[in-house]
């Protein structure tokens, strides 16, 4: 098996975990929105961005540097060093949320409880030592496990939401299985409310525990400072990398609700379109998954930079037909997706969205070079040039241009990030990329997109048809250009 199949293999599994994470967006949306009201998903939406940004600081890099010294030295302990310091600083931390929910609900958006703060808490404790074991699987090319597990834990995720917010507030009110009426009463309390949301969460999130037990009897709580110290130095910069990743890939959740005249609502209906172009991330978070460690392990081999530059094409080519596939048929997806009229309000922005997505996985692309030069300090750099970007563009265009000011926003945080890496890495780690034919495809799959969203039929299904069609054409032609060069060779003798 060549280096890309085999990477490939990988990324497919992975990308089963992954799809069905994002999935859960999907899987779970049309519950939500037919659910709530757009104010109350807001305060939703608000809060998971702070869980999100806050899952960085649980890891602070951890992980990558747990990666790099593993595959540097076989006898590490990194496993024990990283693990223990986790295990440490996620008890502080969560400690320290628990005993000031009530300060930082005060200090949220109206709408925000402090038992949320609690059982957030709860989540992001779970989530953070359960971050090393998982690297351990991926590390030990493990991937079986590890998505059996992740999807376990989705499908829970999944029951219990449906449970809580649509099964149980049913039988409650003696709409069927009066049987079990009784029984439910007594496990359910209808004004809880979206609190239901992060008790799932949290009840689904424990199942990690039991599932992971081998990775955490093997695990020896060690502190040795000086043998951490340069994991930590590692860690560090990918640490402020990822705050930064966040802001970019968040930053509107946190900020909209405070200079939007809408306040969360207004966050409701756009993080409705945000959530259809995560269908862009499934691939790239896939990809992130199986890529990271592979990487590593070809880093030093002379070929490797030829076998990156022919991943990054054919890497861009499958998320080129994502692209055309998902902008063109938006009316579609949100039609089964969006349950309630409100939450289409900002779909017109969905295709910039996904543009500015397929720019973010050319940026993993570019950022291996950093990684395994050990000059993560640059991409410290380059994403807090985009966290500034970020910041200063949704403070400074949502108020004048609304929703598209934040979407162009992102679409310029990750371009200007991608011509950066491109940049400093031709220093570093010089890959022979080949970006002429992909900007052909990219121009054609624009011009695609905007054809196709100007043909406007009276019958709905018509439509429908029509989307799928031109989307069909534009993979059939990415076929014909690229279907003949799907023949890999192995990194030990590719020229």
């Amino acid at each position: 098996m060549t280096e890309i199949k085999k990477l490939a293999g990988q990324t497919a599994y992975y990308g089963i975990s992954s799809i069905l994470g994002r999935m859960l967006n999907f899987l779970l949306l049309p519950l939500w929105t037919a659910q709530l009201p757009v104010a109350e998903y807001g305060a939703v939406t608000n809060l998971y961005a702070y869980t999100a940004l806050l899952n960085i600081i649980y890891t602070y890099g951890l992980e990558t540097g747990y990666f790099r010294f593993t595959t540097r030295d076989k006898s590490s302990d990194a496993y024990h060093y990283t693990s223990t310091a986790i295990i440490i600083t996620s008890l502080v931390f969560s400690g320290t949320l628990i005993f000031t929910a009530d300060n930082i609900a005060f200090f949220l958006k109206e709408g925000i409880q402090s038992e949320y703060v609690v059982y957030l808490a709860l989540i992001l404790f779970i989530d953070a030592i359960v971050a090393i074991p998982f690297a351990k699987l991926r590390l030990d090319q493990r991937p079986v496990k590890f998505v059996l597990i992740r999807s376990s834990v989705i499908v829970l995720t999944v029951i219990l939401n449906l449970l809580f917010l649509l099964v149980f507030p049913a039988i409650s009110a003696g709409k069927y299985l009066l049987g079990l009426q009784e029984f439910v009463n007594r496990v359910y309390d209808p004004s809880i409310g979206i609190e239901y949301i992060f008790i799932a969460n949290l009840m689904a999130n424990a199942l990690y525990l039991p599932c992971l037990w081998k990775e955490f009897a093997s695990l020896k709580l060690k502190i040795n400072f000086k043998a951490f110290k340069p994991i930590l130095a590692y860690a560090i910069p990918i640490f402020i990398m990822g705050i930064a990743g966040i802001i970019n890939e968040r930053g509107y959740a946190i900020i909209m609700p405070y200079i939007d005249i809408d306040g969360l609502s207004a966050l409701g209906k756009y993080d409705g379109a945000f959530k259809l172009s995560v269908i862009m991330m499934l691939g790239i978070q896939a990809f992130r998954y199986a890529g990271e460690p592979f990487f590593f392990s070809h880093a030093d081999n002379k070929k490797a930079p030829a076998l990156f530059a022919k991943i990054m094409h054919y890497f861009v080519i499958f998320n080129l037909v994502v692209l055309v596939g998902v902008a063109l048929n938006v009316n579609l997806i949100a039609d089964i997706i969006l349950q309630r009229p409100g939450y289409k309000e900002a779909l017109f922005v969905l295709p910039i969205l996904l543009l500015a997505k397929l720019f973010y996985g050319v940026y993993v692309n570019l950022s291996v070079w950093f990684k395994i030069k050990d000059k993560t300090i640059f991409g410290t750099y380059i994403a807090g040039i985009g966290a500034v970007i970020t910041l200063v563009g949704n403070l400074l265009l949502i108020p004048l241009i609304g929703w598209s000011g934040s979407a162009f926003t992102s679409l310029a945080c990750y371009l200007v990030m991608c011509i950066l890496c491109y940049k400093k890495g031709r220093i570093y780690f010089k890959v022979p990329y080949n970006f002429k034919p992909l900007f052909g495809y990219l121009v054609l799959a624009l011009v695609f997109i905007y054809v196709g969203q100007i043909i406007e039929l009276s019958n709905q299904w018509m439509n429908y048809g029509v989307s799928l069609g031109i989307s069909g054409i534009y993979v059939a032609l990415m076929y014909l250009f690229e279907g003949k060069n799907l023949k890999y060779k192995s990194v030990d003798n590719a020229g």
